[in-house]
C-alpha cells in the first residue's frame, strides 16, 4: 500500500521492538493548577522536599477520575536501534486530551481522547539505497507540513477525536472510532482498498498513535488494586522473542512516603526491570542456536496522585540487547542478530 511509506513503516517497526512499559519519573518540570489556584511547578525534587503525610491511609491504588475531569498530557518517546552496522534514532513527542464521559460499574473508563499535535524526528537507513541515510521532520505547528501530502498518516490524527476505555488497573483496552482517520489516510482509495487491509492499516493507527502512547500515561498498579502494608508489588510477563527465545521479565515497584504538594497527595513510585532470557531445551535437531549475550533491564521513577491514581510525572530509561546467531545444519545457512535498542520515555501532565 503506498500510504503505508518506508517511513512510516520504519515508526511502527520501533514501536513494535518495545517490549516493557516501565512507571517513572521525569526530571523535566510540568505546571498545573492547584487546587487553591496557584500555579507551582512539578519535578522529583520538589515533591521529595515536600511535606510528608504521616496519618494518611492508602486502602487501594488504582486508576479513579471523575466524570468530567478534563487533562493534557504530553508524551515523548526516544527510540535509539542499532542493528550490526545501521542504526536508527527517533523522536516522537505526542500532546493530547482527555475527557473522562463515563464510569462503568466495573470501575473501567470512557473517555474522548483527542491529538492536539504531534513532532516527530527520525534518521536511519535508507531501505531504496544500501549506506544511505535519510531523515524525517514532522510538526503539526508548522502549516507547511499540514499542507504535505507525504505526511497524511500524521495530519490525519491531528485534532481526530477517539474513544478509549481504560481499565482502573491503568490498561488501554480499547479504542473505538477510528473510522474517519483511516479514511482520510486512505483518501480516493478507500472504497477501492480490500477490507483486510483496511484493518491491518487500522490496528496499526491504534498501535502507534493511541493504544501505545496513551499506555505510557498509566501508572502499573497492584493487582486488583490492592496495595499492601509494604507498598510494593511486582509484575511479571513473558515475552517470547524471535519465535526461538523466551524471556521472563519482572518490575518491581516501590512506593514512597505519601507528600503533600499543590493541593494533591502524591507519592514517588519507583520501578525497577530485571529479566531471565530461557533458551528451550528442545529445538529441531537440524537446528544451532548460540545466546552469546542478552540484556534487558531498566529503572524509572514517578509522581502519582494517590487518591486517583494520576500520572503527574513520569520517565522510563530502558535497555535491551541481544546477540545471538541461528544456524541451519541442513544447508549450512548462519544467521546472526545483534541488537540494541534504549528507549526513553517522557510523560508530562500539562494540566
Amino acid at each position: 500500500m503506498e500510504l503505508i511509506n518506508a517511513r512510516f513503516r520504519g515508526s511502527l517497526i520501533v514501536c513494535g521492538l518495545m517490549l516493557f512499559t516501565l512507571l517513572s519519573c521525569t526530571e523535566e518540570q510540568g505546571k498545573v493548577d492547584s487546587k487553591d489556584g496557584a500555579i507551582a511547578s512539578w519535578s522529583f525534587e520538589a515533591v521529595e522536599k515536600s511535606p510528608t503525610v504521616t496519618n494518611h491511609i492508602i486502602n487501594g491504588f488504582a486508576y479513579t477520575p471523575k466524570e468530567g475531569d478534563t487533562s493534557q498530557y504530553k508524551v515523548t518517546q526516544i527510540n535509539m536501534v542499532k542493528r550490526g552496522n545501521l542504526s536508527l534514532e527517533q523522536e516522537i513527542t505526542q500532546t493530547y486530551t482527555k475527557v473522562i464521559k463515563k464510569i462503568n460499574p466495573d470501575g473501567s473508563i470512557e473517555m474522548d481522547i483527542r491529538i492536539d499535535s504531534m513532532i516527530v524526528n527520525e534518521k536511519g537507513p535508507n531501505p531504496q539505497k544500501t549506506g544511505e541515510t535519510i531523515s524525517l521532520k514532522y510538526n503539526s505547528g508548522n502549516a507547511s507540513d499540514r499542507k504535505n501530502k507525504e505526511f497524511v498518516q500524521y495530519n490525519s490524527v491531528i485534532g481526530a477525536q477517539v474513544i478509549a476505555n481504560v481499565s482502573k488497573l491503568g490498561k488501554v483496552e480499547e479504542v473505538l472510532g477510528l473510522n474517519t482517520i483511516v479514511n482520510q489516510m486512505l483518501g480516493a482509495k478507500k472504497d477501492s482498498i480490500p477490507e483486510k487491509m483496511k484493518e491491518q492499516l487500522m490496528q496499526q493507527v491504534k498501535a502507534q498513535f493511541f493504544q501505545l502512547p496513551m499506555q505510557q500515561e498509566y501508572q502499573t498498579f497492584p493487582d486488583k488494586g490492592d496495595l499492601k502494608k509494604e507498598r510494593t508489588w511486582t509484575k511479571v510477563d513473558v515475552i517470547p522473542v524471535s519465535g526461538i527465545l523466551t524471556v521472563t521479565n519482572s518490575v518491581t515497584y516501590t512506593m514512597g512516603p505519601v507528600h503533600e504538594f499543590n493541593g494533591r497527595k502524591v507519592a514517588i513510585v519507583k520501578a525497577v526491570l530485571t529479566a531471565k532470557t530461557e533458551i528451550p531445551k528442545e529445538l529441531p535437531k537440524f537446528i544451532q542456536f548460540s545466546l552469546n549475550k542478552s540484556t534487558f533491564q531498566g529503572t524509572g521513577s514517578s509522581i502519582v496522585d494517590v487518591v486517583t491514581g494520576e500520572t503527574i510525572l513520569k520517565k522510563n530509561d530502558v535497555l535491551t540487547e541481544m546477540d545471538a546467531s541461528i544456524k541451519d545444519l541442513r544447508n549450512g545457512e548462519k544467521q546472526e542478530v545483534k541488537q540494541q535498542i534504549k528507549t526513553i520515555v517522557n510523560v508530562v501532565l500539562l494540566r
